[in-house]
C-alpha cells in the first residue's frame, strides 16, 4: 500500500512538471549558486542555457555538463549538456541537451527531453560597449512513462504514449565600459503546446531581466526579475567574487519562494568544476554539481 501511494504521489508529480518545473530548475552549478540572477553576467560557457545573446561573445570550443539533485530526492534527476563553438565568417552556436526524469523502482514516471540548437549575433561592439541578440531553438519530448498497474509500482502498467512540440527563445545583452551589462530573455514565445486541440496543455512561458555591475575587479553584483505564464513575479539578487585566480565564490537570493544559494568553482588548467546549493522554506535542499571544459 505504501508503494502505491508513493508511487501515485511521484506520477501527480510528474504531471505537472512541463508546467512547474521552469520555477525550480537551475541551468548549471554556477547559476544555481546565484539563485537564477546571472542573466548579465559575463559567462558565454553556459550562454545556450542562461542568455543565447551570450554566445556572440564564444571564441573558443567549450563542452558544458551538470547534475542536479532536486530537493535530494532520488527519484527526480535533471541534467545538462551542451557544446558551444564558432566557425569562422558564419558566428557562435550552440547544441544542448536537458533531460528531466521521475523514476521509481527502476520504473520512469514521465520524461522530458529538450534538444536545442542556439545561436549568438554580435550586433555592435566597441571600446565601451557591446549589443549582442541570441535565440534557440528547441524541440521538446514528453515522455508520460506507464501506469501504476495492478502491483501499484509501475512494472506491469501500460505504457501513456509521448508527446512533442517546439519552443523559440530570444535573449539580448549589452555591456558598458565593461563594468555594467544589462540582459532580457523571452523564452517559448511562439507559445508551444502539448497535445491536440481538444487537451492541449500550453508549456509555460517566462520572460527575464537582469543587471550585473562589477564595482571592483573579479567582483560581480547581480539583480533580476523574472515572471511566468501562472506565477508571481520573482526577484533573484546574487553576488560572484573570485577570491584567487583558480577559485571562484557566489551566492544569491531568490522570492516566492525566498530561497538562499550559495556555491564555489575550481579551475584547473582549462577544466572547472562548480558546485551549488540551494535552500527552500518547506522541501530539502537542491545540489548541482557542473563542469566545464575550454579548448
Amino acid at each position: 500500500m505504501r508503494s502505491i501511494k508513493i508511487y501515485l504521489l511521484l506520477s501527480i508529480f510528474s504531471g505537472l512538471i512541463a508546467q512547474v518545473a521552469s520555477e525550480h530548475l537551475y541551468y548549471g552549478a554556477s547559476s544555481l549558486s546565484m539563485a537564477g540572477s546571472d542573466i548579465a553576467i559575463p559567462k558565454s560557457s553556459w550562454s545556450m542555457f542562461v542568455n543565447p545573446a551570450g554566445i556572440a561573445e564564444q571564441k573558443t570550443l567549450s563542452l558544458v555538463a551538470s547534475s542536479e539533485s532536486l530537493f535530494g530526492q532520488e527519484y527526480f534527476s535533471h541534467a545538462l549538456f551542451g557544446v558551444q563553438f564558432r566557425v569562422p565568417k558564419a558566428g557562435s552556436f550552440g547544441l544542448s541537451i536537458e533531460d528531466f526524469s521521475v523514476d521509481y523502482s527502476g520504473n520512469t514516471l514521465s520524461r522530458e527531453t529538450a534538444v536545442g540548437f542556439h545561436q549568438g549575433i554580435m550586433l555592435r561592439s566597441d571600446r565601451n560597449s557591446t549589443l549582442s541578440f541570441g535565440y534557440g531553438i528547441k524541440s521538446y519530448t514528453v515522455d508520460y512513462g506507464s501506469s501504476a498497474g495492478v502491483s501499484g509500482d509501475g512494472s506491469d502498467g501500460i505504457e501513456l504514449g509521448s508527446q512533442s512540440s517546439w519552443g523559440v527563445d530570444i535573449g539580448l545583452l549589452a555591456s558598458l565600459a565593461e563594468r555594467i551589462r544589462f540582459g532580457a530573455r523571452a523564452f517559448n514565445i511562439n507559445s508551444p503546446t502539448l497535445g491536440d486541440a481538444n487537451s492541449a496543455v500550453r508549456l509555460p512561458q517566462r520572460a527575464q531581466v537582469g543587471i550585473a555591475f562589477s564595482p571592483y575587479d573579479l567582483v560581480w553584483t547581480t539583480a533580476a526579475l523574472t515572471k511566468s505564464s501562472g506565477h508571481p513575479t520573482h526577484f533573484h539578487g546574487g553576488m560572484a567574487y573570485n577570491i584567487l585566480d583558480n577559485v571562484f565564490l557566489k551566492a544569491g537570493v531568490q522570492t516566492n519562494p525566498n530561497r538562499f544559494a550559495v556555491g564555489f568553482g575550481v579551475l584547473i588548467n582549462k577544466i572547472r568544476i562548480d558546485y551549488g546549493l540551494i535552500t527552500h522554506p518547506v522541501l530539502p535542499l537542491s545540489h548541482q554539481v557542473s563542469i566545464e571544459v575550454d579548448r
